[in-house]
């Protein structure tokens, strides 16, 4: 027996009353905004400097950009700076549930990887670039639907927005050139990216299908602003800035059909986006012929790279050779030459030893429910006592530390020394046996003085660059760019010279005064490789983009930022704004034709959302009905109001249906750290398919999670779930729990328990453990005491019911990518499992009912039209139950990613 159905584009409303995802953390500071034309800021007392230099930077950078793009947006744009309770070293744009972009002050956590003066301003140019291509709307089909529809999702989700299919290659792409034009610096002046870009065209890999997909091969996701941000600046090198910002403006002409990448480049710049590509790429290959690599024998790898540190004694950093297991920490001891290796759970970043002697890594982490801080994380992701809200670049010898403190880095680093402000710098931190302090400070436009303590040393032009040793001589040791990349440099009492001719070295390490460890950038992996110090007559290399010669420059920034006060505070309901309506339709065998219709209203922040809908799902019910949710607080809560419209047919044996009904979902974490997760969660649910169903339930959901890199399933999870449910006067408890592990080679292994036990004296009207299949969404997270049982015919009740499971994966990584082919393969997965049930009938005269499902399935990790990820799953089940719908079930699966 085979049941299918085409699932909808959005998840089906029913009754399920989601929580929202905030993107602050709850019980943040309270924020103010102002009105700045048609953008409006969001911003917190503390960050109210930072929100000046905001509006100054918008009110110059938004009719610039009117131009450059060739259209002015349609709907307000919100430009969040949140708070220091969220510490995260990154900002995003999207035109849901609002035209906004959310900006986080954590930039100092990734000093070394922007070579920008200002993170707010690199964040500014950047995320404002992704506003206006995705909101470019230049037919009458979207304007239209806009009009009526806001940005919903209306049928398919590029009918309003035809701009967000497009591949992030160039989404990212063009990001990178426009915040890479307005000097501030930006990643087009990074020598470590430019050789990341020559390495790939080396190994002939800039090709359609390499760089506009993503992929799962070596630079992952940042090949897309890593090469397409080179790809960006050879076309605006030739054409202008001005014609390529046209092209998203000439691309959303496409609603229909937004996948002709080809042809909308042929419109903007007279050839194709393959022509344009090929040209480019050879003139990468050309350039990467005279770019000069390390010869030797690599002392390690890996496929994502973390900045390496040192002291007197060793090197040391952490690695993921495989991309998809756990991180290790490698240290090189300098006298020995032994490297040693030890895996464990830590957190991406910098690794840095503490006075104690321990090892941790710079990052960021829940702390606790109400805080994402920076600071230090041991193996496990415990934080260090003492460095929350602080980047630890390293001790003094009686332990002072040095470090960036974050919320005052919102815009540039600010260096710290125990308690006591130090300086502003634009570069990580080198500290010496002696306990001095060396690092780079960005001064007047590109000028770039290097610093011995407050001693300015001497000065290059460029953006790039940070401090790599000192010797024993007093020779300073750093990365700079290079003609072809990035290079290993010295300056020796006034003289600077190049300490190594490979253009690939984009970060080092001294052992002695003759080698040092090297980070290389190579074409599959990062390596590590001890490489001899040499002495070359030659200084860093001046990088100059064209736009500084042309005087194709943007116009400075306006200072006018009186507006910007505390006079308007931020209340999050009142902040409601229509953002869109969606509509969706799909289909299934049994139930025919399936919608969901949704008026949708949230505020910037997403702390609250409301929306009225109308849905017909899988279970053949029309609902109308209500829904508002709310993660502003500590408690965060959704409530779902209803009304049956239509129900199936039922025989005379079923409950009769609800006509009206209400749901609600409440949680309340009591601990987040690190990879750990508590909370106790209540839910109340007024079943529409019987109206004498009423659960009320408590969870106390407890579970640890970690996944790295690229891994497809979970590297690690534990979890447990004991839980209690009341319906009717009677009582449901039990629990259910779960643990997950890679075992190798990208196998792994998950297992499962889950047992329930009713009060409840018979299982008529729908009274006891509920078990449900699997086809269906059965609203489990309404009543956590269901047990689902995927080959159930009918949904039916028990006294009690326990089930074991356990399931074997294996990841495969044969992939096929295409340009112009539609579908591309990137991995694939089987699975074998096993799964046991123990059911007690009400009769107590009845026997338990013990069964069995065996299953296997198949995963393809499909990508559609270079932009869709489109899991295709096909199961099979047989099963020994006289409950189950076939002894032999086949069930196909298409989920939407999006």
């Amino acid at each position: 027996m085979t049941r299918l159905a085409s699932l909808l584009l959005l998840p089906t409303l029913g009754l399920h009353a989601a929580l929202l995802q905030s993107s602050t953390v709850p019980c943040d500071a309270p924020y103010f905004t102002a009105e700045l034309g048609d953008c409006e800021l969001i911003y917190t007392e503390g960050n109210l400097p930072v929100a000046r230099e905001a509006a100054a930077v918008e009110n110059a950078m938004l009719p610039q950009y009117d131009k450059l793009y060739g259209y002015s947006m349609d709907e307000t744009l919100y430009v969040g700076l949140l708070s220091s309770h969220n510490q995260i070293a990154n900002g995003f744009s999207t035109p849901y549930p609002n035209n906004r972009q959310i900006n986080y002050g954590g930039g100092a956590l990734m000093i070394d990887y922007f070579s920008s003066t200002s993170w707010l301003n690199t964040l500014l140019y950047h995320e404002t670039a992704h506003n206006y291509q995705m909101n470019a709307k230049d037919n009458p089909v979207s304007g239209a639907l806009h009009t009526v529809f806001g940005n919903g999702f209306v049928l398919l989700p590029w009918f309003t927005l035809p701009n967000i299919v497009e591949s992030s290659f160039l989404l990212e792409g063009n990001a990178v050139l426009n915040e890479s034009w307005h000097g501030n610096g930006g990643r087009l002046y990074s020598g470590r990216f430019k050789a990341a870009t020559l390495q790939q065209a080396k190994a002939g890999l800039l090709t359609p299908e390499r760089v506009y997909n993503a992929h799962y091969d070596f630079l992952y996701g940042s090949h897309f602003y890593t090469l397409g941000g080179f790809y960006q600046y050879d076309l605006a090198l030739t054409y202008g800035m001005a014609d390529v910002n046209a092209y998203w403006k000439e691309h959303s002409y496409d609603w229909f059909w937004p996948f002709f990448t080809n042809s909308t480049t042929r419109r903007t710049i007279g050839y194709d986006f393959e022509t344009a590509l090929r040209a480019w790429a050879d003139e990468m290959a050309a350039e990467a012929r005279e770019m000069k690599d390390v010869e030797g024998t690599p002392l390690a790898e890996t496929q994502f790279y973390t900045p390496i540190n040192s002291d007197d004694d060793a090197v040391y950093f952490t690695v993921n050779a495989t991309g998809r297991s756990f991180p290790e920490l490698i240290v090189y001891d300098k006298k020995s030459g032994r490297l040693t290796r030890e895996s464990g759970s830590y957190r991406t970043g910098k690794v840095v030893r503490s006075p104690e002697g321990r090892y941790a890594t710079q990052s960021s982490a829940y702390t606790s429910p109400l805080r994402i801080e920076a600071g230090l994380y041991t193996e496990g992701a415990h934080l260090i006592d003492g460095t929350a809200g602080r980047v630890i670049e390293g001790y003094l010898r009686d332990g002072t530390p040095v470090y960036f403190n974050v919320p005052a880095s919102f815009d540039q680093p600010q260096l710290y020394v125990g308690d006591t402000f130090y300086a502003r710098t634009n570069s990580s931190v080198f500290i010496d046996g002696e306990d001095n302090l060396y690092y780079f400070v960005q001064g007047e436009g590109k000028t770039r003085t290097l610093y011995k303590n407050k001693t300015p040393l001497f000065s290059l032009r460029g953006y790039y660059g940070n401090v790599s040793g000192v010797d024993s001589r007093g020779r300073i040791y750093f990365i700079a760019n290079s003609p072809h990349g990035s290079g290993l440099f010295c300056y020796d009492h006034g003289r600077v010279s190049r300490a190594h001719p490979a253009d690939t070295i984009f970060e080092a390490r001294l052992i002695d005064d003759t080698h040092a460890l090297a980070a290389v950038m190579g074409a599959d992996a990062y390596t590590y490789q001890k490489i001899p110090l040499e002495t070359f007559d030659e200084a860093p290399y001046e990088v100059t983009l064209f736009f500084e010669k042309t005087g194709e420059t943007p116009p400075e920034t306006n200072a006018s930022a009186e507006a910007i006060d505390l006079g308007h505070p931020y209340h999050s309901p009142l902040e409601l704004h229509y953002s869109g309506t969606d509509v969706a339709l799909g289909s299934d065998s049994d139930a025919g034709l399936l919608y969901t219709l949704s008026l949708n209203f949230a505020d910037p922040l997403t702390r609250n959302a409301l929306s009225a809908f109308v849905t017909r799902n899988v279970d053949a019910y029309t609902l109308g009905g209500m829904r508002y949710a709310n993660s502003q607080y500590l408690l965060q809560f959704a409530v779902t109001a209803y009304g049956v419209i239509d129900s199936p047919e039922r025989n005379a044996t079923e409950p009769a249906p609800r006509h009206f009904g209400f749901a609600a979902e409440a949680e309340l974490p009591f601990w987040r750290r690190g990879y750990e997760y508590g909370a106790l969660r209540g839910t109340y649910y007024q079943d529409y398919e019987a109206d004498t169903r009423t659960p009320i339930s408590l969870a106390l959901p407890l579970a640890r999670s970690e996944q790295y890199g690229v891994s497809m399933y979970r590297n690690a999870f534990y979890a447990l779930t004991p839980y209690s449910a009341f319906d009717r006067g009677d009582v449901a408890w039990g629990g259910e729990a779960a643990l997950e592990h890679d075992l190798s080679h990208e196998f792994y292994l998950a297992l499962g328990g889950q047992y329930s036990q009713s009060s409840a004296d018979s299982g008529l009207e729908a009274r006891g453990v509920k078990l449900a299949t699997g086809i269906a969404d059965k609203l489990k997270e309404n009543d956590p005491s269901t047990v689902v049982m995927p080959t159930l015919r009918d949904t039916t009740y028990a006294k009690s019911a326990l089930k074991a499971d356990a399931e074997l994966r294996k990841v495969f990584n044969l992939s096929a990518y295409f340009f112009t082919f539609p579908v591309s393969l990137r991995r694939e997965a089987l699975r074998a499992g096993y799964a046991y049930y123990d059911f007690e009938p009400f009769n107590p005269s009845a026997s338990h009912l013990y069964t069995s499902e065996a299953s296997a399935g198949l995963t393809l990790d499909t990508f559609w039209f270079n932009k869709l990820p489109l899991p295709i799953t096909v199961d099979y089940y047989y099963s020994d139950s006289p409950l189950a719908s076939d002894r032999h079930t086949i069930r196909f699966g298409l989920g939407i990613a999006y």
